[in-house]
């Protein structure tokens, strides 16, 4: 979610026009009117929908701002669906022209420049009626200083995947769920010629799918509770690390496709050679399933240590500060946000709901059913305004380690040196 690969495209949508295209998506029908509010709103979101349809995310935002016209006669919305690439810093520049939205989709590791900087406004008051129907985590994520700068509009869920066949093949049927008992299994899949797991150590990929959830499983963090200095250098940092060194050195994960990303479709665990995907979501466990046979994908809890979670996103709509429109802005953040209409967003794109009432709403689909269920388990990433650059730093260093051209200790007291300087350039 910190960026979808999508077909760029970019549309307006007026709340006034188009009856086709919300005759598209069932919106459920406002029956009170609010004769009172006034203005227009306009909004950046980002394409969410993933069935192909380049129309699919233009005709559901008519949809929903048709139908909020039902209810707020006197307000205009507007919608403009942007690329994914490059989004802060259009949105980065825009802010500086005066020329940005009144609303925006921000991700929760956005959340710490744009409140840092005061570009986007608390809106605890949104959802102060209903703040507890939203899931914990999700409320944190994109909070800072404890206050709400964006009303959570989803959640992404990685855990644990197993393939069953690998299992059968060596005669294990209890599946494990500790690091404990992923080690005490290595020996007898190295034996049968084949993985324990995987490690996504290449440098272009984010450590939130690789390090980070070993570190929190640990009980460790990666930075310090004010987010002033580097916290991972410790002996939960240590032990999360070794962790991966074993892996590695013992051969229980494979040493090149640690260092290099398979092309798309390809590698070991595709081939069916990999017992368990730590990191998991649902495009992969349907991309497995493909791969391996029907039934043959075990979708688990996440791992832990002494700790048992691991990385999920947070989304949802954040309000400007130099907005001329903050109440019309608000009520359409509120509406879009509401269960029925947060439903229709979600199954567009088959993300989970941040919202505790709505848990089960995938309780049809044996894949996203049984994903949904560990929402309230993820740890999302790194939240200062150096996010990127701090993972850019730790990866170089922590490839190091697991390669054995250094030791865990060396390998983190480097990385919390270059770390800290980011940090202390602000």
């Amino acid at each position: 979610m910190s960026g979808h690969a999508k077909t760029s495209r970019r549309t307006v949508i007026k709340g006034a026009a188009a009856g086709a295209a919300a005759s598209m998506l069932a919106v459920p029908a406002i029956a009170r009117r609010q004769e009172s509010l006034s203005g227009s709103v306009s909004m950046w979101a980002y394409p969410l929908d993933s069935s192909g349809d380049q129309g699919a995310d233009e005709a559901m935002w008519q949809a929903l701002a048709d139908a909020f016209r039902e209810q707020y006669p006197d307000v205009e919305v507007s919608v403009e669906v942007l690329p994914w690439a490059n989004r802060n810093e259009k949105l980065t520049t825009a802010l500086a022209a005066g020329a940005n939205p009144d609303v925006a989709y921000l991700n929760d590791d956005f959340i710490p420049q744009h409140a840092g900087d005061g570009n986007i406004m608390a809106v605890d008051d949104v959802i102060e009626d209903e703040r507890d129907d939203f899931l914990p985590n999700a409320i944190d994520n994109l909070s800072l200083d404890g206050s709400l700068y964006a009303v959570p509009i989803l959640t992404t869920v990685t855990t644990a995947l197993y393939n069953k066949n690998l299992f059968d093949q060596i005669g294990v049927s209890e599946y494990p769920g500790t690091w404990d008992e992923m080690l005490e299994l290595g020996p007898q899949f190295k034996e049968a010629g084949v993985f324990l797991t995987g490690y996504p150590g290449a440098l272009e990929q984010t450590l939130n799918l690789s390090y980070f959830p070993l570190l929190w499983q640990a009980g460790g963090e990666v930075l310090n509770e004010d987010g002033t200095a580097a916290a991972f250098n410790s002996p939960e940092g240590r032990e999360a690390l070794d962790f991966v060194v074993t892996l590695i050195q013992e051969g229980f994960a494979d040493e090149s496709e640690a260092v290099t990303l398979p092309e798309p479709g390809a590698g070991l665990a595709m081939e069916g050679k990999v017992a368990v995907i730590m990191t998991g979501e649902a495009g992969s466990a349907r991309r497995y399933t493909e791969a391996w046979g029907e039934g043959a994908v075990v979708i688990g809890a996440p791992l832990q240590n002494k700790v048992q979670t691991s990385y999920g996103t947070t989304a949802g709509f954040s309000i400007f500060q130099n907005s001329e429109n903050v109440d019309a802005a608000k009520a359409w953040v509120k509406f879009i946000t509401q269960p029925e209409q947060m439903e229709t967003i979600l199954r567009s794109g088959g993300f989970i709901t941040p919202r505790s009432s709505m848990i089960g709403m995938y309780g049809d689909d044996p894949i996203q059913g049984e994903i949904e269920k560990y929402a309230d388990l993820m740890h999302s990433g790194v939240h200062h305004p150096a996010a990127r650059q701090i993972i850019s730093a730790m990866g170089p260093h922590i490839q190091s380690a697991f390669l054995g051209q250094t030791s865990s200790e060396d390998a983190l007291a480097a990385a919390e040196q270059e770390v800290n300087r980011l940090i202390e350039r602000g």
